[in-house]
C-alpha cells in the first residue's frame, strides 16, 4: 500500500468541502480508479465523477485511464479552467 496526498483546486474544493486528503491505496491505480475510491470514501465524493473535472499526478497533466505509477506522491483534481 502507499500513503497519497489528493488535492482538490478551485470550485471542486467547495464542493467537497476540503482541500486535500490522505489516501492509502494499492498502485499502479489509474486516474478513474481513484476516482471512483475516492467517491466512495468522500461523503461529497460523486462530484469527482463529473466529466468536467481533469487531473494531474505529480504536476503533469492527466486522463482518467492513465495510470499512477507507485512513485506518485500527489494527485491533484480540479475543475474545467477557462481563459481569455
Amino acid at each position: 500500500m502507499s500513503r497519497i496526498n489528493v488535492v482538490f483546486f478551485a470550485s471542486l474544493r467547495e464542493k467537497l468541502a476540503m482541500a486535500e486528503y490522505q489516501l492509502e491505496v494499492e498502485l499502479p491505480l489509474s486516474v478513474a480508479d481513484l476516482k471512483q475510491a475516492l467517491a466512495r470514501e468522500i461523503d461529497t465524493g460523486h462530484h469527482l465523477l463529473e466529466k468536467t473535472v481533469h487531473s494531474s499526478v505529480d504536476f503533469e497533466f492527466t486522463r482518467d485511464q492513465d495510470m499512477i505509477p507507485s512513485s506518485a506522491r500527489e494527485v491533484a483534481f480540479f475543475p474545467a479552467v477557462t481563459g481569455g
